[in-house]
């Protein structure tokens, strides 16, 4: 058996608070656990693909951020990394000595050609996002930096949700598991249980993202582009996905837009997120 912890994250301290912690016994997928050096000077047994030894050494599964990208999609999240810091930090979000989600990032050349990237639901503690690489031929490298910066956050919103889930996936088994992700929800993301909970629609998180996140990828793709453009243009190509989610259907904070500065965010987004520098091939 594994002695496993639950940590909760203050986001905004970094400080990890040990919840409880519970013993796993022949876990479903998971090697043997290696016990701890008996002295002898013998040879290190190995773990299994996807797990390395703990300090005791047991078997435990590698942190990791899985990159499957290639092409453009490769080209534009080696640029955010290396010149990015918001966007960075991001991602290490799903990384570190005790995650609560990996993050994995694939080529998905089947998904909508409408549909630029795609963050599944996490499965397993592992949240993928899915990049159509055919679609990104019509975009410009902002265009594209814009795509990773929405999905990240996607991705960010479902790791508070397993955080405060206490589980590898969102899906509740039972109604007192449903109430568990609620109430944590509550007490540790009163503005994300807000938006999921009490103000809920099918667009809960596209409405919550077009309030609160578009200055985040307005961040994120005004360093990635190295101050270009005017400030005004990178606010208004954020609202790419947050206001027209699709055929007749918006949120609420589009909606609230006079028609004039809508007007002027789609110009800005058809001559920026569609046009401009492509270097990226």
């Amino acid at each position: 058996c594994e002695l496993w912890g639950y940590f909760l994250t203050n986001d905004d301290t970094g400080e990890r608070t040990l919840i409880y912690t519970w013993y796993v016994c022949s876990r479903s997928g998971q090697p043997d656990q290696v016990p701890p050096g008996d002295g002898g000077g013998g040879e290190t047994e190995s773990c299994g693909t996807g797990y390395i030894q703990d300090e005791y050494g047991n078997c435990v599964l590698d942190d990791q951020i899985i990159v499957e990208l290639t092409g453009k999609a490769k080209c534009v999240y080696d640029k955010l990394m290396n010149s990015n810091s918001g966007f960075k930090n991001a991602i290490l979000k799903f990384d570190g000595e005790f995650p609560v989600s990996h993050l994995k990032l694939t080529i998905n050349n089947a998904l909508a050609s409408n549909v630029y990237g795609e963050t599944q639901p996490p499965v397993d503690f592992v949240t993928e996002i899915q990049f159509n690489e055919n679609s990104f031929a019509s975009l410009s490298d902002l265009g594209i930096a814009t795509v990773f910066a929405h999905e990240i956050i996607h991705a960010e919103i479902f790791r508070k949700m397993l955080s405060a889930a206490q589980r590898g996936t969102l899906n509740s088994n039972t109604p007192e598991e449903q109430v568990i992700l609620v109430n944590s929800l509550k007490n540790n993301f009163p503005g994300l249980y807000d938006y999921y909970e009490r103000r809920w629609k099918p667009t809960w998180n596209h409405e919550m993202m077009a309030n609160h996140y578009r200055s985040t990828i307005a961040d994120v793709i005004q360093q990635f582009d190295n101050n270009r453009l005017p400030r005004s243009t990178y606010e208004a190509v954020a609202w790419v996905g947050l206001g027209k989610l699709d055929k007749n259907l918006t949120t609420i904070a589009w909606d609230n837009l006079p028609p004039d500065v809508k007007t002027s965010i789609d110009t800005l987004i058809r001559n920026n997120f569609y046009n401009g520098p492509k270097n990226c091939n």
